[in-house]
């Protein structure tokens, strides 16, 4: 009988443990699967100024290029860590030059669930100016930030596969980048860009400086659903035109010629705001109006159209005479704001069609805000900064993942499910104990 009760006892114990067992390993929903997110140190001195996690890349064009800036050339840019300008933590990845113009980012491969759809993010700011700081940034330079996903990670940024984000710029203020993108495979390669070079255009500055921080890795949902999740509003219907005023029928005589139909418009019109998503539904209700400081790019798979920044009002931007073709429309949002529909959308324009497209963004609840570690007095010097070398081969294998430490939910309450099963089978014991010497 008493060999009964300790089996009982030792088999109720194992009940209890089991499920923290076997739930132990699940990841929680929304984990980042990035190494050093927040570019933190280390960065080792093998990595030429990278990150520990990240891997250095960048474009060279031949030598003869470099004599004239109109040219678009790209030049080997320097990294190094920043600690003047940061989102979050104590510093950020730096890339930028001097004088010369170049194209450049970060990356790391990570392991993924083939199918599943995942959303890369971070927060990027650059300056170009021929003064050091405080002199504010030249906003008609165009950095053309970008974040990339390779579905199959192949860890090269020249893959055909790779999907981009729209192009944007960050002047002097912390813009955050997303893109979407489909594991094709069990692993997937994320990319930071900017891209200084502009053909035809000198944009051979003394500082021509980029600051990346707080990336993000996510994973979105289960491989395909039955219904995508919706792009912000868009409608086709054309927009409201003023009526021209009446004029008096001209009287008819012989001699009257018809005049010729004047030819179709050979392009479309795109007009955008953005609407301050107070509850967060991702529809303008009556209630809500319209916020300021939004910017947003349309792109074509070839080259910009154009880049504008809404001004809070019932007005909204609009791109005139955009040819025929297939574009991409995104909302890159300042570091007080989240957005709270899609981040970009795409559409198709006809001669002739208008196009409107109202994105949603918030201002960021007090208990998420994290912008308090941004500095806007000072620069990390270029000449402060590590000089990469040349001959260094910018694929090296990325540093090995760091543990970040801290208990998920799930450890935690796994631990109080031990102690209370410790306790419970403390208390079997003794009342078999006292049975056995009553």
């Amino acid at each position: 009988m008493k060999r009964a009760h300790i089996i009982l006892a030792l088999g109720l114990l194992a009940l209890l443990l089991a499920p923290g067992l076997l739930d132990a390993p699940a990841a929680a929903q929304g984990t980042n699967l990035l190494t050093n997110p927040g570019f933190e140190p280390p960065y080792p001195g093998d990595n030429n100024g990278g990150a520990s996690g990240w891997v250095r890349w960048h474009r060279e064009s031949s030598a003869d290029q470099f004599g004239d800036c109109t040219n678009g050339y790209h030049k080997q840019p320097r990294w190094g860590q920043a600690t003047d300008f940061v989102y979050e933590g104590s510093s950020s990845q730096y890339i930028g030059n001097n004088w010369d113009t170049w194209s450049a980012g970060m990356w790391q491969t990570v392991s993924v669930t083939p199918g599943a759809t995942y959303r890369f993010s971070f927060w990027a700011r650059g300056r170009g100016a021929m003064e050091g700081a405080p002199a504010p940034s030249n906003t008609g330079l165009n950095m053309k930030l970008r974040a990339g996903i390779d579905p199959n990670g192949s860890g090269l940024w020249s893959d055909g596969d790779v999907v981009w984000s729209a192009a944007g710029n960050a002047h002097d203020q912390w813009v955050q980048f997303s893109v979407e993108a489909t594991a094709t495979g069990d692993k997937i390669t994320v990319f930071t860009s900017a891209n200084w070079a502009e053909a035809g255009v000198n944009q051979c500055y003394k500082f021509l400086d980029t600051y990346y921080d707080a990336a993000s890795l996510v994973e979105l949902g289960p491989p395909p659903t039955n219904t995508p999740p919706p792009p912000p509003p868009a409608t086709n219907t054309p927009l409201a035109t003023a009526t021209p005023a009446a004029t008096a029928t001209p009287t008819l005589t012989p001699t009257a010629t018809p005049t010729e139909t004047p030819s179709p418009v050979p392009g479309g019109r795109i007009c955008v705001n953005a609407f301050d998503d107070q509850n967060a539904n991702g529809v303008q209700d009556e209630s809500e109006g319209f916020i300021a400081g939004v910017t947003f790019t349309v792109a074509s798979s070839e080259a910009m159209v154009g880049q504008a920044i809404s001004a809070g009002g019932a007005e909204p931007t609009c791109f005139d005479n955009v040819p025929a073709g297939a574009y991409q429309v995104a909302q890159l949002v300042p570091g007080r704001l989240e957005m709270t529909t899609a981040g970009s959308a795409t559409i198709t324009i006809n001669p002739g069609d208008d196009v409107g497209l109202n994105f949603g963004s918030r201002l960021r609840p007090a208990d998420v805000a994290n912008t308090g570690t941004a500095s806007t007095d000072t620069v990390a010097s270029n000449d402060a900064l590590p000089t990469a070398d040349p001959d260094a081969v910018a694929t090296a294998v990325p540093a090995a993942p760091a543990d970040e430490g801290g208990m998920s939910l799930a450890t935690v309450g796994g631990l109080v499910l031990v102690a209370a099963a410790v306790v419970l089978l403390g208390v079997l014991l003794f009342v078999l104990l006292r049975r056995q010497t009553g």
